[in-house]
């Protein structure tokens, strides 16, 4: 009788905290910029790396940075500049970035912010260089910071899952830089 009556309770409960992620995400919304080569301008480039400007969404401008065949995304705003160094806060492996950002907002309102999700292949495997390994990349933008705040690893509903992230949860912490023993 207890087995059942705490099944009972434990089917409600996943019940109404999965109605309330479906609630929040109606709240929310996505909009899309592309940071594909072809869509942004190129302001810095040499043998080692380069710098390309990208679509801003609304008061964020996007920088994608390459070198050493690793990419990362600066954002700006107000003139100041958040570097969310995926090289350090990701993988340091070789990387890039898919062709787009997916910027969470509040329905209706693109300018209140709740952050963005972007794709990052990195070369995690060391013995098969040319197997890589799929994150998703999401960073709260708010008021007082912009960072990252997970990596999402490769897994069935990957995009959902980063979205609920942004959806549910407004206090949560920036990843720390990747620690390497010398």
């Amino acid at each position: 009788m207890n087995k059942k009556i705490t099944f009972v309770i434990l089917f409600l409960l996943t019940c109404v905290t999965l109605h309330g992620n479906d609630r929040l995400s109606t709240l929310n919304s996505s909009s899309y910029t592309s940071i594909a080569q072809k869509d942004c301008i190129t302001l810095d480039s040499d043998n080692v790396g380069s710098i390309q400007e990208c679509e801003s969404f609304e008061g964020i401008g996007v920088k994608v940075i390459e070198g050493d065949i690793r990419q990362s995304i600066i954002l700006t705003r107000n003139e100041h500049e958040y570097d969310l160094d995926f090289w350090t806060t990701v993988s340091s492996a070789f990387s890039s970035l898919g062709l787009k950002i997916e910027w969470r907002h509040q329905l209706g309102k693109p300018q209140n912010l709740k952050g963005m999700i972007v794709r990052f292949e990195a070369s995690d495997n060391h013995e098969k260089a040319e197997k890589s390994t799929s994150y998703l990349v999401v960073s709260k933008i708010n008021h007082e910071e912009i960072c990252v705040v997970a990596k999402i690893l490769p897994q069935k509903n990957q995009n959902e899952i980063a979205r609920t992230i942004l959806d549910t949860n407004d206090e949560i912490p920036c990843l720390k830089k990747l620690q390497y023993k010398k």
